[in-house]
């Protein structure tokens, strides 16, 4: 009888496990991973990835918080250069009152594998042993829709030394601009109304791009999403696009208005006939002569 219970339960707990299983799977990852050579001037570098499961993932939102012993001592600075978020409406801010860090960040096509969010430089005031927790957040995924998904991170303890200064939590001086990887024009019927629209790339390894300043007409629109629908769909007049990092440095490109081919060709027409009907017209006179 007790063998029959054991093989009940046994069976019980398994099936549980099963039907959770797939809700651990099928959520996004969050990482903490402490980085090789991890003193940097004194600090602590934690670089903070984001395993979303072959799902194409395109926004990432969240906190990150602090626990542990002597935490009133705890620095915090962050650094977004190289990571696979191109945008951030949000860039990760350290709270001391809070001592949380929150960022919302985005890339305009998404990523679908392991990839870099940003580092934490954590320094202390005094030897401690410090906790880094993920207290919940969204993925969002690419699909046109916004669907959004769970994430699951397990945390990470930090042991800090007492040497470490306020100064070694901030990263060298970003005094390089931002450079564009792609700017492509495109139109597709099932998106943006059919209307030709601009998609935007730019990279930024120190800092990270913050966003794209688009200049059509005398009409300049902030984007942050990394597309951007040409107001004048003629596309008569040119488009300069700038991007910005976080520092501030910037890097502008400009996109020609479009040839317009067949009122070009009816303009040349127009000139061959009226040169040949000027031609026609002396020719005639002089003969007449």
């Amino acid at each position: 009888m007790n063998k029959k219970l054991f093989l009940y339960f046994s069976a019980g707990i398994f099936g549980l496990f099963v039907l959770l299983q797939p809700q651990v799977i099928l959520a996004a990852q969050l990482i903490f991973k402490l980085a090789p050579n991890t003193i940097d001037g004194g600090a602590t570098l934690v670089e903070v990835y984001l395993d979303p499961q072959s799902k194409k993932v395109n926004v990432v939102e969240g906190i990150i918080s602090f626990q542990g012993t002597d935490i009133s001592g705890l620095s915090v600075g962050t650094e977004t250069g190289g990571s696979v978020l191109k945008l951030w409406p949000t860039p990760p801010t350290y709270s001391a009152g809070s001592q949380t860090v929150r960022f919302a960040g985005g890339v305009p096509q998404g990523f679908d594998q392991t990839g870099l969010l940003f580092r934490l430089r954590l320094a202390s005031t005094a030897s401690s042993s410090i906790s880094v927790l993920w207290s919940g957040g969204m993925a969002y995924l690419n699909d046109g829709q916004g669907t959004q998904e769970n994430i699951f991170a397990r945390s990470i303890t930090v042991n800090l030394d007492k040497q470490a200064s306020e100064t070694a939590i901030v990263p060298s001086a970003d005094t390089t601009p931002p450079t564009f990887v792609s700017v492509e024009t495109g139109q597709d019927p099932n998106t943006y109304a059919g209307q030709q629209f601009i998609s935007l790339n730019a990279t930024d390894d120190i800092s990270g791009v913050n966003r794209y300043e688009v200049k059509e007409g005398e009409v300049i629109t902030e984007v942050t999403d990394g597309v951007y629908v040409f107001k004048d769909q003629n596309r008569k007049t040119p488009v300069t696009v700038t991007a910005y990092d976080q520092a501030g440095n910037s890097q502008t490109i400009e996109i020609p208005a479009r040839f317009n081919q067949a009122k070009n060709v009816t303009i040349i027409l127009v000139i061959i006939i009226l040169f040949g009907f000027s031609f026609w017209y002396v020719y005639k006179k002089n003969i007449k002569k």
